[in-house]
């Protein structure tokens, strides 16, 4: 009986500390999926901006300031209109709004236009971890009319 009592009492810290590493797993998991989505959204838009100047066209043509959503996908003229900005999913590891799986991350770019020759993009994404926990990560990058 004591032996029992010692072991249970032993075998607590390994439980509470495999929790806690398995919680730390899947947070530091959600936080790399969301920087690499979040890059990816200024990796879109700085893609339309090449393929404009590759056709010839103005550096920001179809890049108005404003809220979008893209996706990997999107081309020349390709923003979204945020809405109730859906929830991406997931189609054979390519994150989309269309088809799939949904996930718990939400992506949205913030296009500013400070001057002529500017464009500040601001890819952020959201999700909700367990217990209702907000998180929110940002991207920001500046791109100019250099051409």
């Amino acid at each position: 009986m004591v032996a029992l009592v010692l072991v249970t009492v032993a075998m607590g810290p390994v439980f509470i500390l495999a929790t806690s590493a398995i919680n730390v797993a899947s947070r530091i998991e959600h936080n790399l999926i969301a920087s690499n989505l979040s890059q990816e959204g200024i990796e879109v838009i700085r893609n339309v901006r090449d393929t404009n100047w590759l056709n010839g066209a103005v550096f920001d043509n179809n890049l108005s300031a404003g809220i979008w959503r893209v996706q990997w996908d999107t081309v020349g003229g390709g923003l979204m209109a945020v809405g109730s900005n859906p929830v991406l999913k997931k189609n054979n590891g390519i994150y989309n709004y269309t088809a799939g799986t949904d996930t718990l991350f939400r992506r949205t770019i913030t296009i500013s236009k400070p001057n002529s020759g500017e464009l500040i993009l601001t890819s952020s994404v959201m999700w909700i971890e367990r217990g209702n926990i907000s998180r929110n990560l940002s991207t920001e990058s500046h791109l100019f009319d250099w051409r």
